[in-house]
């Protein structure tokens, strides 16, 4: 295994260093191959290359930073008196070592025009930034030389290095010019994990060229396919009934509503047109709700008709703060009795006034989410607990400025509940375990994102019962977007699909493509929000990261127990005997939860994103440095055992209010064996014991290869 992984380092390697050369060959003599160069050319050709280092680039913009900071450090210890024989301290900076440090600067960048002048050759000196990038060095310099070398007490020298501090000055502002445009390529570039996309070529050849166009036709219509390879209608087909097509009204809309080809519109009026029926913004909303706290923070429900006076007032100071990244949905489980789910959709609820606004009863969006709740299933990560935890999760995420100027409460509404069902009857076994099983699911849904398919149709058969239905006061056009929304948001937490969205909201967000307000925007934006939420455990704190990663390592070892059951070659990461726990939380955190979350800062800019970036660095390094012991460690510390109820209580099987058990009687075959007799064998427990595994062994266990830790996991 070593040697594969070294293998396929070289091979990831190879690829980078290819790329990188066939970029700088594309710059340089267009579309020309490596192979018809000569060797002078191919030596240009890796001299453009360096430049394709995003270290480089990063040094660059470092040393302009740097540069600036001390050119006006600089300019506040200028002196006029320059007698050597009563210079002071600040003199001496000034006419000595500020002197000496700005022709090493200016040597630098010196230096950096040369490379390029010989890499790219005459084609860098036609572009006017660049000529005037290389005047304003080459003079600062001489005029740096200048000051050396003569005697500064004359008026004339003095003019003259006055105009020479005028023109360090011009430089500072167009080195800053380029430092922007490097940090704009920076966003483009491959992520840190080594896991790239084709498209950050592209938008990086197309972005370079931009920076050299004088045209600005031309760079409109290079921002306009930016725009486009950034947007989702890059493939989508357009006509138009005025044109050349001449098409009645009649066969567009047949084609729009058979083919998905739309009547092309004036953009900017289309805009205005899909958001002038929208209700108000969150933002506006949250304005309108801090002058009216009665009506928005008025008598708590909860639904839940069994909490004792301590749950309650529990239950209301955790509410207080249900906008907090740092929210605790373990307590919130308690204070409910094992019902987080139902207080906390019907706060949000009452929060922004849904009731009111979509006509929705409390008492029946209380029942709804107590049968919602009930249909999850008693398994270590993917039950209630977790559908809390997303929920709350998203919420606090939704609400930053960035996001809530894109959305409404009918958007609040989707998302809201898109997040509560997104993983009703999850059974604790992954897509992949259905489709090499061949189970009826996946035949069902034809292999394609099978547990997501089923959560979003089994929850809305309960979301629309006749008896309770929630949207039954909803317009058609309404009705429309928040099934299209709450679909395309639960289908998006398949993981299958992370890396080509999360480049395709990369892409949107590197290109400014969020700053206008459309229906897809906000989808994608909701997409990315609650795929961001699914996985967000390590984007918290160790108290809540730890608990988690111990759960979903349950889940792991309770499938690979299930596949040496019926034969199947163990998954990785889920062979209680062999994996390493700490190796699967960090490789999981560096290649996906990371990245995904910077991404979400890059276009959220947000304190609650910049928390969760550091919390993902943090959790990521003490998982890769602390090693198996961390869970030891911290149970030590919390003064906690593997037996604790945070570990082990997976919800009960069925609430006080609600009759639908988690498996439907009769709709066993859209599950399988394990699901079922799980539940008949755990019976009125909240904790489960998967089939084919050995009985929970506490820390004073035995040591295995994993460790005690991941030994005594469930």
């Amino acid at each position: 295994p070593a040697a594969e992984e070294d293998v396929d380092e070289v091979d990831a390697r190879e690829q980078r260093r290819t790329a990188r050369r066939d970029t700088a060959v594309a710059k340089v003599f267009g579309k020309r191959p490596w192979e018809e160069l000569n060797g002078f050319e191919k030596v240009r050709v890796k001299t453009a290359e360096i430049f394709e280092f995003r270290v480089v680039d990063l040094t660059i913009i470092t040393l302009v930073l740097v540069y600036t900071c001390f050119i006006f450090a600089g300019l506040t210890l200028e002196t006029n008196d320059c007698d050597d024989t009563s210079q002071t301290l600040e003199e001496f900076l000034y006419n000595v070592v500020f002197v000496w440090v700005d022709l090493a600067f200016l040597a630098l960048f010196l230096v950096e025009i040369l490379l390029k002048v010989f890499a790219y050759g005459h084609k860098y000196l036609l572009n006017f930034v660049n000529i005037f990038d290389t005047t304003i060095v080459v003079v600062s310099f001489f005029f740096t030389l200048f000051s050396l070398t003569t005697d500064n007490s004359s008026n004339v020298i003095v003019r003259v290095l006055r105009l020479g501090r005028i023109i360090r000055v011009l430089l500072i502002m167009n080195k800053l010019n380029r430092s922007r445009e490097g940090l704009t390529k920076l966003k483009y570039a491959s992520l840190e994990s080594g896991v790239e996309a084709p498209v950050y070529k592209v938008l990086n050849l197309l972005q370079e060229l931009a920076s050299r166009l004088e045209n600005q036709t031309d760079k409109r219509n290079i921002a306009w396919i930016v725009d486009v390879i950034g947007s989702d209608r890059l493939y989508q087909a357009v006509v138009d009934l005025h044109g050349k097509g001449d098409l009645d009204e009649e066969t567009a809309e047949w084609l729009n509503s058979q083919y998905k080809i739309t009547e092309a519109k004036d953009e900017k009026e289309d805009r205005r047109a899909s958001t002038a029926p929208r209700r108000a913004s969150l933002a506006s909303m949250a304005q309108r709700d801090a002058g009216d706290d009665d009506h928005a923070h008025g008598a708590k429900m909860y639904g839940i008709r069994t909490l004792t006076p301590p749950q309650r007032k529990e239950l209301d100071e955790l509410m207080a703060s249900v906008d907090s990244w740092e929210f605790d949905v373990f307590k919130l489980y308690d204070a409910s009795g094992g019902m987080p789910l139902v207080p906390l959709v019907l706060t949000i609820f009452q929060r922004h006034n849904l009731f009111d606004t979509f006509r929705i009863a409390p008492e029946e969006l209380s029942k709804v989410m107590h049968k919602i709740q009930a249909g999850y299933s008693a398994v270590p990560y993917h039950n209630r607990i977790h559908a809390a935890d997303v929920t709350q999760t998203l919420y606090s995420l939704i609400i930053g400025d960035a996001v809530s100027q894109h959305i409404g409460d009918l958007e609040v509404l989707a998302a809201v509940l898109a997040a509560a069902v997104h993983d009703y009857g999850h059974p604790g076994l992954n897509n992949l375990f259905h489709v090499k099983n061949k189970l009826e699911v996946a035949i069902l849904y034809n292999d394609q994102a099978v547990l997501e398919n089923m959560h979003i149709c089994k929850s809305w058969a309960i979301l629309t019962n006749p008896e309770h239905d929630l949207f039954r006061s909803l317009n058609p056009a309404d009705y429309s977007q928040v099934r299209e929304l709450m679909v395309a948001m639960i289908l998006g937490t398949d993981m299958s699909g992370h890396f080509s969205e999360l480049a395709h909201f990369m892409t949107k967000t590197s290109s400014n493509g969020f700053e206008e307000k459309s229906p897809a925007n906000t989808k994608m934006i909701l997409k990315m929000a609650l795929h961001c939420s699914d996985v967000s455990n390590p984007a918290k704190g160790a108290d809540l990261c730890i608990p988690w990663a111990v759960r979903v390592m349950n889940e792991f070892f309770m499938q690979g127990d299930k596949e040496k059951e019926v034969g199947m070659n163990v998954s990785p990461f889920m062979d209680r005997e062999t994996t390493v726990i700490s190796k699967c939380q960090g490789g999981f955190i560096k290649i996906i939860v990371t990245p995904l979350y910077e991404a979400w800062q890059a276009f959220a800019q947000s304190d609650t994103g910049n928390v969760a970036v550091e919390c993902c660095k943090m959790n990521q390094e003490a998982w890769m440095n602390g090693g198996e012991d961390r869970i030891e460690r911290w149970l030590e510390e919390k003064s906690l055992t593997l037996e604790h109820k945070m570990l082990t209580e997976h919800g009960v099987e069925r609430d006080e209010l609600c009759s639908l058990p988690p498996v439907m009687a009769g709709q066993e075959k859209y599950y399988y064996p394990v699901v079922v007799n799980m539940r008949l064998a755990s019976g009125s427990t909240s904790s489960v014991q998967p089939l084919g595994a050995e009985p929970p062994i506490t820390t004073g266990g035995s040591k295995k290869a994993g460790g005690a830790s991941k030994e005594a996991l469930v």
